[in-house]
């Protein structure tokens, strides 16, 4: 390959004799080239000999795909601008042939919707209304007979007039003469309600009256307990009296039982219920029992006593019951079975505490069937000297003497039941 520098202003900048380029199968073979444009031979110039022939195949190739890419270029340019040539044509085609579409509908419209043409829709439309109207308001008009009008008005008169069927059925219902009619009927109803809340009424009454009676019965029962444990606090040092019935406890505000808080001098707690009625029941969860139990919860107490100012217990109670660390007592506030009771619990408390914890049975069942006679001896015999008038010095006297006999025995029954060596003898 030949490289021609010398002739700058060649016309051609190639020139090629013939069999200068040929194939060899997928290669192109430049036997005899030269090239006479000066910017060829200043670049070649820039390299050794021996890499010019490849600079200028690697040349040739770039400027090969460069034409290659460029007539690809002008056909697509071509094709494109075809395309929109067609596209422009077809939408103007296609504008023209909707104008004239829209146009024509426009027209017919016009013609179906111009009231001027008698037969367009909106003529006829007018036309059919006019008729209906008319035909509405003769069969509206009062005037005419047959209208709804009228008609409507003669079954009103007929149904609501003087002597129609709703007076008549009106009168019927409003006869408060008849019994059997909605008005008497009404009229009894009423009588037999007012009748039922006015019995309830007064007997509410009642019941709160007797409530408040109740109420008051307690609340003096109470007083005369507290100031019996008071008067018996007073003969031993170191007692506490506190009265809790308004007081709430440890199970809650809203947990009230347990009317007064004893403390012995020894620091026993004992909590007491105060009961003025006919009847106290035993067992259960409305029972005494039961109640006592809740008290000594809610007044952090070890011991419970009840104080029933009858002889409200169960027959097999009697005047002093004993359950455990429960006591029950019959006392109407004179105060020797609940100085007893008391009596019980210290020694019983004192037992407990110096370990006194053998039991002699027999001794112990002796001494306590003996405690309930003679609880059950005293209680008739304040009864006869509440209802007796004669002989009431000899029945208070019996009375003292009772009164010591259990004050006495208290502490040979705790000494007999915790302390199998201790055989007191037995109370005459």
């Amino acid at each position: 390959m030949n490289v021609n520098t010398a002739s700058p202003a060649t016309s051609s900048a190639f020139s090629d004799r013939e069999g200068t380029v040929g194939f060899e199968g997928d290669v192109t073979v430049i036997r005899s080239l030269s090239i006479t444009d000066p910017s060829v031979a200043r670049y070649l110039g820039l390299f050794s000999p021996d890499r010019r022939a490849e600079e200028l195949a690697r040349a040739i190739s770039i400027g090969v795909h460069g034409l290659t890419a460029t007539s690809m270029r002008a056909t697509v340019d071509d094709m494109t601008a075809e395309v929109g040539r067609i596209l422009e044509s077809a939408a103007a085609a296609a504008d023209a042939h909707l104008g004239d579409a829209v146009e024509a509908g426009r027209s017919e419209l016009a013609a179906h919707l111009d009231p001027e043409i008698r037969s367009s829709l909106t003529a006829r439309t007018v036309n059919e209304l006019g008729a209906l109207h008319e035909a509405t308001l003769a069969r509206l008009d009062p005037d005419r007979s047959d209208s709804h009008t009228s008609r409507l008005v003669a079954s009103i008169s007929e149904l609501l007039g003087p002597q129609g069927l709703l007076s008549q059925r009106l009168e019927e219902a409003f006869d408060s003469a008849e019994a059997d009619h909605g008005m008497g009927r009404l009229v009894d109803t009423i009588e037999k309600r007012f009748q039922e809340i006015r019995d309830l009424v007064v007997g509410e009454q009642q019941r709160s009256a007797e409530a408040e009676r109740g109420t008051a019965k307690g609340v003096a029962f109470e007083d005369e307990i507290e100031s019996m444990l008071r008067n018996e606090a007073r003969s031993h040092s170191g007692c506490i009296v506190e009265r809790t019935g308004q007081l709430s406890g440890s199970l809650g505000t809203q947990s009230k039982v347990g009317d007064f808080a004893l403390v012995l001098p020894e620091g026993t707690r004992v909590a007491i219920e105060v009961k003025n009625t006919n009847r106290v029941g035993l067992t259960g969860a409305t029972g005494i029992l039961h109640e006592l139990d809740q008290a000594m919860d809610n007044r952090e107490a070890s011991w419970a006593l009840c104080i029933s100012r009858t002889e409200a217990y169960p027959g097999e109670v009697g005047s002093f019951g004993i359950y455990g660390n429960r006591l029950l007592v019959v006392d109407s506030g004179e105060g020797t079975l609940t100085r007893v009771a008391l009596r019980w619990i210290a020694a019983a408390a004192r037992a407990a505490a110096t370990g006194e914890d053998q039991v002699d049975t027999g001794a112990a069942l002796e001494r306590l069937s003996r405690l309930r006679d003679l609880a059950q001896h005293f209680s008739r015999s304040k009864k006869v000297l509440g209802n007796a008038q004669s002989g009431l010095d000899t029945v208070r006297e019996e009375l003292d003497s009772l009164r010591g006999q259990l004050l006495d025995l208290v502490e040979d029954v705790v000494r007999a039941i915790h302390n199998p060596d201790a055989r007191a003898q037995s109370v005459a």
